[in-house]
């Protein structure tokens, strides 16, 4: 167990300082509270709270940089292959632990969101080890399985709200099998969410609000198409890569899903349902959901990928040579390894835009509302949007980000060439292109 922590602890230290994006800086900026009181902005967030006190304690600790806002999800993703291990352990053998612990320590998915500022790698360690504790309390009934149960799952519910179709499973599970007195402990966790009951309908509201005043929008943030499933499955495998050519980027995703399926044929889904219910209803409940409210990406399901990973061990355990382990674990690896060399994967670099700017830049955006990266990083001059705004000073530096959002119809690009300018330069970087404009008048 320790070697595999230790690697997967190393793993996640690789590119761990990698500039903030988007969203890590605006958790960023509400922790330091340029954002309003922390309490307001978490009332307002897309999300349960706890991540926002538990990141609040953090900074308050350790100040604002990169390496302190991501710790909470660096030490989240180690603990989550800790109980990976536990799990394998309990319900098999020392080989499934180990096997499954291997696969959680490579994961490229895991890996990434054990190094991002948000509450998906949080999220995945509670329901990991509710799920611990909720198999310890199937097969004994001691007061501290009671309690660890009621704890992680309190915590789940409180840093997700896809997670609480996990409950839900549960709760079904263990009608089924009449454990009332796990039942009674789940209702017990499930009313502790009575408080936040306004702030979730406030969110449902937004989330109405937003697909239908916006439905580009409401894709990006989790809309349903018909390559919601299949995508989900892709990333939990080789995580956030892909290949411009269709053809090779299929075929390495059958001989992915080939070997995969060949492994999973040898799991006993009878004995192993518990990993089933782990895995599937929040993935169907989600996309039922995303029907009606844009919340389904599959980041967001990422505390059901433990399960798949451990049935996968399961599977693996039960063959007596080892090459498909050491095929399975060395493709894990090789998708990670095509992260490291690909920058056009990597997070935005705005930590690398806000360095190269000239002091007093005149920058403007498509929408001003995105520009907490660039105030993370130290920008202190005025942000201004060109589609309906008077555009001064040369040369303006356009951070054309998320324009198809923002600016469809590029009234900004238009209103700079109206008012004497012309592109000289452009600058790109992951996830990020800046157009130099310059008066030639």
């Amino acid at each position: 167990m320790v070697l595999t922590l230790i690697l997967a602890f190393f793993l996640r230290l690789i590119f761990f300082n990698q500039s903030l994006w988007l969203d890590e800086s605006i958790e960023a900026l509400a922790l330091m509270g340029k954002q309003g009181p922390l309490l307001q902005y978490a009332l307002g967030d897309y999300q349960p709270p706890l991540y926002h006190f538990i990141g609040y304690v953090f900074t308050q600790l350790f100040g604002y940089s990169e390496i302190v806002l991501r710790l909470p999800s660096l030490i989240s993703g180690l603990l989550t292959v800790y109980f990976v291990i536990k799990i394998g352990e309990l319900i098999g053998s020392r080989k499934v632990g180990i096997l499954a612990g291997i696969l959680a320590a490579t994961n490229p998915l895991l890996i990434y969101y054990s190094q991002e500022g948000r509450t998906y790698a949080m999220t995945t360690f509670f329901v990991t080890a509710s799920f611990y504790y909720f198999l310890k309390l199937l097969r004994d009934k001691k007061t501290l399985h009671y309690a660890l149960y009621t704890l992680f799952t309190v915590l789940f519910l409180w840093t997700s709200y896809l997670s609480w179709f996990v409950l839900l499973s549960q709760g079904i599970y263990v009608l089924w099998k009449k454990r009332y007195d796990i039942l009674a402990l789940q209702i017990g966790a499930a009313l502790t969410l009575l408080v936040w009951l306004p702030s979730f309908l406030s969110s449902l509201s937004i989330g109405q609000s937003t697909r239908g005043g916006s439905p580009e929008w409401g894709k990006v943030v989790g809309g349903l198409t018909w390559k919601s499933l299949p995508l989900t499955w892709v990333k939990f495998v080789i995580g956030r890569i892909g290949f411009d050519n269709k053809v090779l980027y299929g075929g390495i995703m059958s001989a992915i899903g080939l070997t995969h399926l060949y492994a999973l044929k040898f799991v006993n889904y009878k004995k192993n349902r518990i990993f089933l219910v782990w895995l599937l209803p929040p993935i169907i409940l989600g996309l039922l959901t995303a029907t009606i409210l844009p919340v389904y990406s599959y980041f967001r399901v990422l505390f059901v990928l433990p399960a798949y990973l451990i049935l996968l061990a399961i599977g693996l355990s039960h063959l007596r040579r080892r090459w498909l382990s050491i095929t399975l674990i060395v493709m894990q690896v090789l998708a990670l390894g095509y992260f490291w060399v690909s920058p056009r994967y990597h997070r935005e670099n705005w930590r690398a835009l806000t360095a190269q700017l000239p002091s007093g830049a005149q920058v403007a955006m498509p929408s001003r509302a995105q520009s907490a990266p660039l105030i993370y990083y130290g920008l202190t001059t005025p942000i201004i949007e060109p589609s309906h705004e008077v555009i001064t000073g040369s040369p303006i530096y356009y951070v054309r980000y998320a324009e198809d959002l923002f600016d469809v119809g590029r009234v900004g690009q238009a209103n700079l060439r109206e008012s004497g300018y012309t592109i000289t330069s452009q600058r790109t970087y992951p996830g990020i292109q800046v157009d130099i404009y310059e008066n030639r008048n």
